[in-house]
């Protein structure tokens, strides 16, 4: 009898549990599921500027409702290539819940965002969507390009946020004289470039951190005699800035720097070489297309191969001569493997 009773004790105890078991799953289904969202995103924010105004609107889909948007890393001026981090808080109405969502739950429409992720709050009746906002593109436009005056051989533009730095190439009578080159100031000075008489203008665009390129702009035309060439050519010419440079001024020697990336070299204008190689004080360096300093290995456009030290010291990116490279090979008096 004894054995009966704890039979039927146990046998109530696991009816009483699924009975509240029973209870808790019919409470849960008094709310309907809200299985996936549809969200239309517009964005005002655009680089160059500050603000984070994000319009958020339901798409499509019942029991639920926008309750706040904000973005997470709006640290001020936004520049180009920055990815707005947007959150969204939805809730739900009272009679519905939110199912845990992922990415193939929750459509996105309007402008480039892509899903990042989603948490559930208060009993699953808030949603909490984190969105990522395509990479901002523009704010590379330039104001101000002109000459300093219109007997300086100095080009000037406004500073661009965003921009790593500036290429610039020079016209004369609607031909271009060189190739374009690279400077991180908002300046510089053709003097060595504006040799002959003619109609100088030039042309300036911004590069961001991305290696993203803005559009040209373009300067009004300075006529430039040959009185005036001279003068640019022996470094006899004032400056806006209130400094003269005089004869003989070295204005083609740089100098080297070296940041987290990389060695590069520096022009007093603020130039610099890429794309190439480049002869100073008799030893060949190669740049890259950002004018980082290139080691080891390097094919030239000829074809051929050749070396440049990468080992830290005072010949670092030297391109070794008529020696044998740290890999075990032979180069040159010209620097060319010897196959």
């Amino acid at each position: 009898m004894k054995l009966w009773g704890k039979w039927l004790s146990a046998a109530a105890g696991a009816g009483l549990l699924a009975a509240v078991l029973a209870g808790n799953a019919l409470a849960a289904e008094d709310r309907e599921k809200i299985s996936d969202i549809s969200l239309e995103i517009e964005s005002l924010i655009e680089a160059g500027k500050d603000g984070s105004d994000v319009n958020v609107t339901i798409d499509r889909g019942e029991g639920y409702n926008l309750d706040d948007v904000t973005v997470k890393n709006d640290d001020g001026e936004w520049i180009s290539g920055d990815e707005p981090r947007v959150e969204i808080t939805l809730e739900a109405d009272s009679d519905y819940y939110f199912d845990a969502m992922s990415k193939s739950k929750v459509r996105l429409r309007g402008d480039k965002a892509t899903y990042v992720t989603s948490s559930r709050r208060d009993n699953k009746s808030t949603l909490v969507v984190t969105i990522k906002l395509g990479a901002l593109e523009g704010g590379l436009e330039i104001e101000g390009v002109e000459w300093e005056a219109d007997d300086s051989p100095v080009a000037k533009w406004d500073e661009v946020s965003g921009a790593r730095s500036y290429q610039v190439r020079l016209y004369r009578d609607d031909k271009s004289v060189g190739s374009a080159v690279s400077t991180t100031n908002e300046y510089y000075d053709f003097s060595g470039s504006l040799t002959k008489e003619g109609d100088y203008y030039f042309k300036v665009r911004a590069v961001d951190g991305n290696s993203k390129k803005g559009e040209w702009y373009e300067s009004d035309s300075i006529f430039v005699d040959d009185d005036m060439a001279e003068d640019y050519k022996s470094g006899n010419y004032s400056t806006g800035n209130g400094t003269t440079n005089t004869p003989n001024t070295p204005l083609n020697e740089g100098v080297w720097k070296r940041n987290n990336v990389g060695w590069w070299y520096e022009y007093p204008n603020g130039s610099y070489p890429t794309n190439g190689w480049l002869s100073i004080k008799n030893v060949w360096y190669c740049f890259d297309h950002l004018g980082y300093l290139r080691l080891g290995w390097i094919q030239a456009g000829d074809g051929k191969w050749y070396y440049c030290d990468p080992r830290e010291g005072s010949n670092q990116g030297a391109m070794m001569t008529n020696t044998i490279t740290p890999d075990g090979f032979r180069v040159d008096a010209n620097g060319v493997w010897v196959q």
